[in-house]
């Protein structure tokens, strides 16, 4: 077996195209992941930032930011020429967290960006969580509208009362993505849902066990968005590698151990978990110039 290990870090970081800016203030996030990105919110600052993280050795970036009303990303139909403008001076690879996404919009992104990360939530989770008034359904539309101008989408469903496999039926009709990748409800400091119970190790194995049998040449990945407290983190890698996945992010030590105990080979990506497998070779042998100057010899 072989496990994919991620490390998406300064080589595949993720840009809020709001800054911090939201529009929703879901309850499980508050813009707290939003603090984290690094903010790209008008044309020059997008670019200039793209250009920055080239030269700096970045391989790809995450294009996200806060919800727009209508459920897309604020800012993104206005930055779509400077996006244009990163992949042709740049080659960065560009993956795109869009939410809700127009057939307008997808058509004038399809050229350019590489993959797509779309999470296909719960109506409960849209509009209880989200406070959007939308529904599984307008996601899964997306889903296809996406697909039908040609983009690469690589669906995520988070676990919240371990149901959430139910949510990819209406994909089992279709040509089967790549990769799904699960991620997990974690409570968040200074936001609504902070004393909420995350989901058990198990119920994760038990989610991704049930996907694996829907899908079964179809890569599982466990997600970056998950709880990192010290004995669930590694039970829940513990249960999603035994269900089936083939791919984490930020593996611990002793999910690596266990993985290398059962005779899998590691393989370490610096990507984000959803790359398509087309890019892997591009991910393993590209240079590293960050890495060439702090080891260069002093006086070079």
């Amino acid at each position: 077996m072989l496990l994919k290990a991620y490390y998406p870090g300064p080589r595949f970081p993720p840009i809020s195209l709001s800054g911090t800016a939201c529009q929703l203030n879901c309850r499980h996030c508050n813009r707290a992941y939003l603090r984290s990105m690094t903010p790209a919110e008008s044309d020059v600052a997008l670019v200039e930032t793209c250009r920055r993280l080239r030269e700096r050795g970045a391989l790809g970036v995450l294009l996200s930011g806060g919800s727009a009303r209508d459920g897309g990303i604020l800012n993104l139909r206005e930055r779509i020429g400077a996006i244009r403008q990163v992949k042709t001076e740049t080659g960065l690879i560009l993956n795109i967290h869009p939410g809700l996404m127009d057939e307008a919009t997808a058509e004038a992104l399809a050229p350019v960006i590489d993959f797509v990360s779309l999470e296909i939530p719960s109506t409960t989770t849209v509009r209880d969580v989200f406070g959007l008034d939308a529904s599984t359904e307008d996601y899964v539309a997306t889903y296809h509208r996406l697909r039908k101008v040609g983009m690469h989408v690589a669906p995520h469903i988070a676990i919240y009362d371990g149901t959430e496999d139910r949510l990819l039926d209406p994909l089992a009709a279709v040509p089967h993505p790549e990769t799904i990748v699960v991620i997990v409800f974690s409570p968040t400091r200074d936001t609504p849902l902070a004393e909420a119970i995350p989901p058990s190790a198990e119920m994760v194995g038990s989610v991704i066990e049930r996907v694996k049998a829907r899908f079964p040449a179809t890569e599982i990945a466990l997600g970056c968005m998950r709880p990192r407290t010290r004995g669930l983190r590694t039970e829940t890698e513990a249960a999603a590698l035994q269900a089936g996945a083939t791919r984490i992010v930020l593996p611990s030590q002793q999910t690596l151990a266990l993985a290398r105990a059962r005779g899998d080979e590691i393989l370490r990506l610096e990507a984000c978990c959803a790359l398509p497998a087309a890019f892997e070779q591009r991910v393993l042998h590209a240079p590293n110039p960050a890495r060439a100057v702090a080891t260069a010899p002093i006086g070079e």
